[in-house]
């Protein structure tokens, strides 16, 4: 996720507030970088309710109407009208570029963009001439690699953890937890180091970020929503503030209609198009289909060990990469299982051993994002492949998100590969290969 350091809201947690994707006001010469793994308001479900037009109705999906921290009258928060992967492309773009308003600053947490861009959007030869990076990563990675200072975070078991919901219920809710042991190593929570660094530049930044920490920060947005007692008599901010934290937040009453709730966003309907390819089924007859692991997600995951050796729960297949593709295909092209194939795109390519699936269609080509890495730790360096690598630097027009479909390749058979499996795969099945 991609977007301008704002003024942080008062009241508001800089996590939760990368989270959400709000920003206020922006920075000229500074850009933040955060993981864009929390769901967002367009994703499926939502998209689909509106759709069929069951936003705000029983039986659709409700937006939560936004818990009202300290300050947030003062400074309304403004949804980030571009995606993340637009955001990223135009900051590239103004670094390598040298204009004016090209960030001078970056900040990284829990991102990795170097990693998560197409090659040809040149991300790390960017990032290679922006003046001061700084990484909260508590892992070296292709990006935090490139930075100039690097502050780890706490552990989640470390951290202060807040989130504000977006859709699901008709009340304003917002939980909140401490946390659960202390620091290990002379680690330091980001909004802290967010909320010092405001501190000392003083002017007009200080008075966004009037705490001394992040607890302070936390308690005193949860105050606003002071709760009374059974007998109606308000309650002490401490009695309050012990309240929320031991039932792990906050919610408004039934009968309450306070908050602002999102509004659905008024728009004509979209119409039927005809898909756009980078180039013509000819010279690349395959789709490509990257997927997000289910063991090591995006590849932020693929550090651990323990996640590597977890089974895929289809293929079975562990601590690597593969390139799934149609049995019936696979014969047509000589390619057996396990095979090392090369698939190639207009962009770049990659190699990895084949599996066969028979529930992939026979012109498409399948493969798992997350493994491929460069520089990340000794259990994900050098270890499978990245097919970010082959996808064609297009991005999708009407939310401005990477177009992951609009990629064609063509595969190839090299050689004998290496792929691990912990239960024999999708060969177990030989009824299902005959059905396709």
């Amino acid at each position: 996720m991609v977007r301008r350091p704002a003024r942080l809201l008062p009241g508001r947690s800089p996590k939760a507030d990368r989270r959400t994707g709000r920003q206020g006001d922006a920075a000229r010469e500074g850009v933040g970088l955060a993981s864009p793994r929390a769901g967002h308001r367009r994703g499926r479900a939502p998209g689909l309710n509106e759709l069929l037009d069951n936003v705000e109705k029983p039986g659709g999906i409700f937006f939560t109407p936004q818990f009202q921290g300290a300050g947030t009258e003062a400074h309304k928060a403004e949804t980030v009208s571009t995606a993340s992967h637009s955001a990223l492309r135009e900051l590239a773009k103004q670094v390598l570029l040298f204009r004016p308003l090209a960030p001078k600053v970056v900040l990284l947490y829990e991102a990795n963009p170097v990693f998560a861009s197409p090659p040809e959007w040149r991300v790390g030869e960017a990032f290679e001439k922006v003046p001061f990076i700084a990484s909260f990563d508590s892992f070296l990675n292709e990006s935090s690699a490139m930075a100039d200072l690097i502050l780890p975070d706490h552990s989640p078991l470390e951290s202060w953890l807040d989130q504000a919901p977006e859709s699901g219920t008709t009340l304003s809710v917002a939980s909140v937890a401490a946390p659960a042991v202390r620091p290990l190593y002379n680690t330091r929570a980001m909004p802290d180091v967010l909320i010092d660094v405001a501190r000392r530049l003083g002017s007009d930044v200080s008075p966004a970020l009037p705490w001394k920490s992040y607890e302070e920060m936390l308690r005193s947005s949860f105050e606003q929503k002071k709760e009374r007692s059974a007998q109606g008599a308000p309650a002490s901010s401490a009695d309050s503030w012990k309240k929320v934290l031991e039932q792990g937040g906050w919610w408004g009453p039934k009968e309450e209609n306070g908050g602002e709730r999102i509004a659905p966003l008024s728009r004509p309907p979209l119409r039927l198009a005809e898909p756009e390819f980078d180039v013509p089924a000819k010279d690349f007859p395959f789709h490509l289909l990257p997927f997000a692991s289910q063991t090591v997600l995006d590849g932020s995951l693929a550090h651990l060990p323990w996640m590597q050796e977890l089974p895929e729960v289809l293929s079975t297949a562990m601590w690597g990469s593969w390139v799934e593709i149609n049995p019936k295909t696979a014969e047509r092209l000589s390619i057996r299982q396990g095979d090392l194939v090369e698939v190639r795109s207009q962009h770049g390519a990659v190699r990895a051993p084949a599996l066969l699936s028979p529930g992939i269609a026979p012109d498409v080509i399948a493969m798992p994002v997350g493994q491929g890495h460069e520089n990340f730790t000794r259990y994900a360096s050098t270890r499978g492949a990245n097919p970010i690598a082959l996808l064609a630097p297009l991005t999708e027009p009407e939310t401005g998100s990477l177009a992951w479909a609009a990629t064609r390749v063509g595969v190839l058979r090299v050689g004998r590969g290496k792929l691990n499996l912990f239960a024999g795969g999708l060969s177990r099945f030989p009824h299902e290969r005959e059905q396709r």
